[in-house]
């Protein structure tokens, strides 16, 4: 365990996330875990950041997260394409709820630049 009571999670280091950090100042990923406002951007994190292995991550908050990411990313592929280089995610059938298109845009920009 670590120091917030996680189990060690050795694919994901300190300066790996991307989003996570910019929008909550929440640098790791037990941290994020434990805020309400980071882990509702895991999603964007995992989709937009495939420098982290999350498929290994077993913790609910991740899968639910990474699955919800997949959907998100076969419904954008294209667009998410052109702007970053990313490995693809696995398929997963879902809905995409464009409530949170903005955020996805948003954050598709900033990750970019």
């Amino acid at each position: 365990m670590d120091a917030d009571g996680l189990k060690y999670m050795p694919t994901v280091k300190r300066n790996k996330l991307k989003l996570i950090p910019f929008y909550t100042g929440k640098e790791t990923l037990s941290q994020a875990l434990k805020d309400d406002k980071s882990s509702s951007l895991l999603w964007l994190e995992i989709l937009l950041n495939d420098g982290i292995r999350w498929k290994e991550i077993k913790y609910s908050a991740v899968k639910e997260a990474y699955v919800k990411a997949c959907v998100w990313y076969h419904s954008f592929k294209s667009l998410i394409n052109s702007c970053i280089e990313r490995e693809p995610l696995e398929f997963r059938r879902g809905k995409v709820d464009f409530a949170e298109y903005r955020r996805f845009q948003e954050a598709l920009n900033f990750v970019r630049d």
